[in-house]
């Protein structure tokens, strides 16, 4: 009989690679704060997706708020540039 000797360890930040873009700049922010926070898939977490649909999400909340969305699209693709960078610059482009 195999006895179990210590619980599974939790995943926490540092067990995987957050591509949000406030961790992307450094900052201690784990991909299922945005999940949690956004309502966001948590299929998303941990994968460039965290950011395509936090940028939909934004565009979506703008255009709500009245924004016309020619400039709510120009938005989005200049932050998508951006992201890009930033990917590039941790080694995480794909």
């Amino acid at each position: 009989m195999n006895l179990i000797t210590s619980l599974p360890k939790e995943i926490t930040m540092s067990d995987k690679k957050s591509y949000n873009y406030l961790a992307l700049r450094g900052a201690p922010v784990d991909d299922m704060e945005y999940v949690e926070q956004f309502g966001l898939s948590p299929d998303s977490a941990y994968s460039n997706k965290i950011n395509e649909d936090m940028l939909q999400y934004n565009y979506d909340k703008a255009v709500e708020g009245g924004l016309e969305p020619d400039k709510a699209a120009e938005i989005k693709k200049n932050a998508e540039r951006d992201i890009r960078e930033l990917l590039a610059k941790n080694g995480m482009l794909k």
